[in-house]
């Protein structure tokens, strides 16, 4: 089933869902991608840029011979103040005849308005190279937080409902006690919807098993949707207990664990235990993995020229496709359509800042034939 709404609520992506973006074919296809800010008096700044990007969007129909009537839906939001009091680091907008998609993305976007007969997902596949960063999930039964190392700090992730604690999930089924939690979530100092789930049926130890495990699926979803096509490895803090249910019960992928329980270590305790973890890990993205690319063009088994990519790519003969991450010039829009091609055809893309491409190209493929 698509997951493709015309609702104006944002929601986050998941494994398949850029595929399904890039099949997307429609005339017109609007993008409009921003980014935004997530707090504090610079919010007001986000309705602005929105509606000046919107007017670019009608300009663009216009002047394509379409009618603007595709993006009237969107109209409501410039003064939906709430709207953008919650928002992540980036807001891609995308709007077909008779679909409508907003998705929050954990990364800023470069502003983008885009009509065409695709989507514009350039700026939304999986990154290549993360150096020395890694998410960190501190989980026990009781609670649960999301953070960023960037080697030396721990910066706390806020997302929809992340950090919370099991009763902030999982409500209990008493009456005047669900009430006081209808609301527990609550961003910008605006009151939220919360999407906790309430207490499974029945008593004993199958009653908590349900339960928690309702918990673990809303972290994970979180979690995934957080870290989803960030390229960056997520550690897990746990203990062997709460770290296998967590494993069971979710698709999150965990690329290392540590043991313990976080509940009981100071904020430097946990920061020392995540270094050494991430210290005895092989680093990702290394320059080993970006030479697959230059070998394979030097055998004849891939190419550097974005004419022969995109060809390829329309044929599906891209099996892993590296594009620059820089929006700026005049061959972005063929890398999109190599992009949008690959993806259709079920190859791997990822992109790379412009100053770690090898030998300073802006595409490098790797064919599968």
């Amino acid at each position: 089933m698509s997951t493709i709404t015309n609702e104006l609520t944002p929601t986050r992506l998941k494994t398949g869902d850029l595929k399904e973006l890039a099949n997307t074919s429609a005339n017109p296809c609007v993008s409009i991608l921003m980014s935004t800010y997530r707090s504090g008096p610079e919010t007001q700044q986000n309705a602005i840029l929105f509606k000046n990007l919107l007017g670019d969007a009608k300009r663009q129909l216009e002047a394509a011979g379409h009618e603007c009537s595709i993006v009237a839906p969107l109209e409501s939001l410039s003064a939906k103040y709430d709207f953008w009091q919650h928002q992540s680091e980036g807001l891609a907008i995308f709007v077909t005849p008779d679909k409508t998609r907003l998705v929050r993305v954990n990364r800023s976007l470069p502003e983008r308005v885009f009509v065409g007969e695709t989507l514009w997902l350039l700026p939304l596949v999986r990154q290549w190279n993360t150096g020395d960063t890694q998410f960190v999930l501190s989980l026990t039964w009781d609670s649960a937080s999301l953070f960023r190392f960037d080697g030396e700090s721990l910066e706390l992730i806020e997302t929809d409902v992340l950090p919370a604690t099991f009763h902030d999930l999982v409500v209990p089924r008493d009456p005047e006690e669900s009430l006081q939690n209808t609301s527990h979530r609550s961003h910008g100092g605006a009151g939220a919807t919360s999407t906790a789930i309430y207490h499974g049926h029945g008593e004993g130890e199958d009653k908590i098993e349900a339960d928690r495990d309702q918990y673990l699926s809303l972290v994970g979803d979180q979690v995934a949707a957080a870290i989803y096509n960030t390229g960056i490895p997520l550690v897990l803090v746990a203990t062997t207990e709460v770290a296998g249910h967590f494993e069971a019960t979710t698709d999150v992928s965990v690329d290392a664990r540590i043991e313990g329980s976080p509940s009981q270590w100071s904020d430097q305790e946990l920061r020392e235990r995540v270094l050494q973890a991430v210290s005895d890990q092989p680093s990702g993205g290394s320059e080993e993995d970006l030479d697959q690319f230059a070998t394979a063009i030097a055998q004849s088994q891939g190419s550097s020229k974005l004419s022969e990519i995109v060809a390829a790519a329309a044929n599906g003969r891209v099996d892993s496709l590296l594009i620059s991450a820089d929006e700026t010039d005049t061959d972005a829009t063929q890398r999109n359509t190599a992009v949008v091609e690959t993806l259709r055809q079920g190859g791997r893309v990822y992109r790379c800042e412009p100053d770690q491409m090898p030998d300073n190209v802006a595409v490098m493929a790797i064919f599968r034939y």
